[in-house]
């Protein structure tokens, strides 16, 4: 995947439910504070690429009958 730095994302607070943008400077793992109720949330765009990817391999694989 390309990625044009830097770029906005949205995220979910998965404490109180707060969605806020964040910049992303880099697929590195970076720490963003929730602006509502301050719990620190890790976004790590490189983890999450690998996931997306890994979940597409199977659902390709499952598309064409492989287990």
């Amino acid at each position: 995947m390309k990625w044009n730095f830097p770029m906005t994302m949205t995220v979910r607070c998965y404490e109180c439910g707060e969605v806020y943008d964040v910049v992303l400077t880099g697929k590195d793992a970076k720490k963003y504070a929730c602006p509502a109720c301050g719990k620190v949330e890790v976004f790590d765009l490189g983890a999450w690429e690998e996931k997306a990817i890994a979940w597409n391999q199977k659902m390709m694989r499952r598309a064409w009958g492989g287990r």
